[in-house]
């Protein structure tokens, strides 16, 4: 019986990683309009594949982030890129969205999730529609967190 919430988890996390796969080409790069910045889908990406424990491919997100950014989100993209493990990688992308991302634009159908045992608290953004995919505590506690917007 414990093994169906984990399994169907699993699957929606994998299903949404997917999503995200497929529609990072084709989404815009991050995007100034005044003094507002639109969040890149490849932070979203990057956000899956840690929840999916996934170093190589957060790694490559991390990268087409800092690539496609600019100012702090830059710095914190490569940082976080330039980690030598994934523990160290999640450090950097909790700065990454706690100081730089949580205050961007991103789409009406993404919110901020709130983990309140990683780190004292921890935040990051993810589509709102699909179940809590945790990029802090990746496949160990993947539903840890709840929507705080």
């Amino acid at each position: 019986m414990k093994r169906v919430p984990v399994l169907v988890g699993a699957l929606a996390l994998i299903s949404l990683y997917g999503w995200l796969l497929e529609h990072e080409r084709s989404a815009p790069s991050a995007v100034q309009s005044g003094s507002v910045s639109v969040l890149p889908i490849s932070y979203m990406s990057a956000a899956s594949a840690l929840a999916l424990d996934d170093f190589v491919k957060a790694k490559e997100a991390l990268l087409l982030l800092a690539k496609e950014s600019s100012g702090d989100l830059k710095t914190k993209a490569q940082a976080g890129a330039d980690a030598a493990d994934i523990a160290t990688m999640r450090e950097s992308f909790k700065a990454l969205t706690e100081e730089v991302v949580v205050d961007m634009s991103y789409p009406d159908d993404y919110a901020v999730a709130y983990c309140p045992m990683y780190k004292d608290g921890s935040k990051w953004i993810q589509k709102r529609e699909a179940p809590i995919a945790n990029p802090y505590f990746g496949k160990s506690r993947p539903t840890c967190g709840s929507f705080v917007d």
